[in-house]
């Protein structure tokens, strides 16, 4: 990792380097590749800050800290870095998780491969809307969601209760008769 510390009106002394080296060192271990970082060093009055921008390959992350003393700022500093950086990992992470699932899901392996990795992913998988509808909600009674329910070909109605003003929903059963949700708040 190759680390540059800028002071901003102030001497940066070597305990201090050493100091930031080592709490940059151990951003070394989460990111992939080399990185390359620069520290920005200042004190006005009694604020001392700390900013930090660090490259490496696949990302770039910055952050910036402060606070009294100019060793909390860069630990502080340092710690949202790392933040940062294992947030920016466990994305990559499932996104490679979720691009193999689709691949498993799409029949490019065989059948014996496919089913392994099926199930890692459907433990990490979430739940996605397939498909959205949008229509008005009436206000009408039971029976008149039923006769609307028989005329056409959906299989539920959301309808607000003409008396009562609630959202119901009735739905078609598979032997055909008909079953009401009311809901109680």
């Amino acid at each position: 990792m190759k680390i540059d510390v800028t002071g901003r009106q102030m001497d940066v002394t070597p305990a201090l380097r050493q100091f930031a080296e080592e709490k940059l060192g151990k951003l070394d271990k989460v990111l992939d590749g080399p990185v390359e970082a620069h520290l920005v060093l200042a004190i006005n009055k009694h604020r001392h800050s700390a900013e930090v921008k660090l490259v490496s390959r696949n990302v770039v992350l910055s952050c910036a800290a402060e606070t009294g003393d100019l060793y909390a700022s860069i630990g502080e500093a340092v710690d949202k870095l790392e933040r940062q950086a294992l947030k920016h990992k466990e994305r990559i992470h499932d996104h490679k998780q979720r691009r193999a699932a689709r691949e498993a899901g799409a029949g490019s392996a065989s059948p014996a491969a496919a089913s392994d990795a099926a199930e890692p992913a459907s433990a990490t998988a979430r739940p996605r809307i397939v498909r959205s509808q949008r229509y008005r909600i009436k206000p009408m009674s039971a029976e008149d969601a039923v006769l609307e329910l028989e005329a056409t070909a959906e299989d539920l109605i959301v309808f607000r209760e003409a008396e009562t003003s609630r959202l119901n929903v009735v739905y078609r059963l598979d032997d055909g008769s008909f079953a009401l949700i009311d809901p109680e708040f």
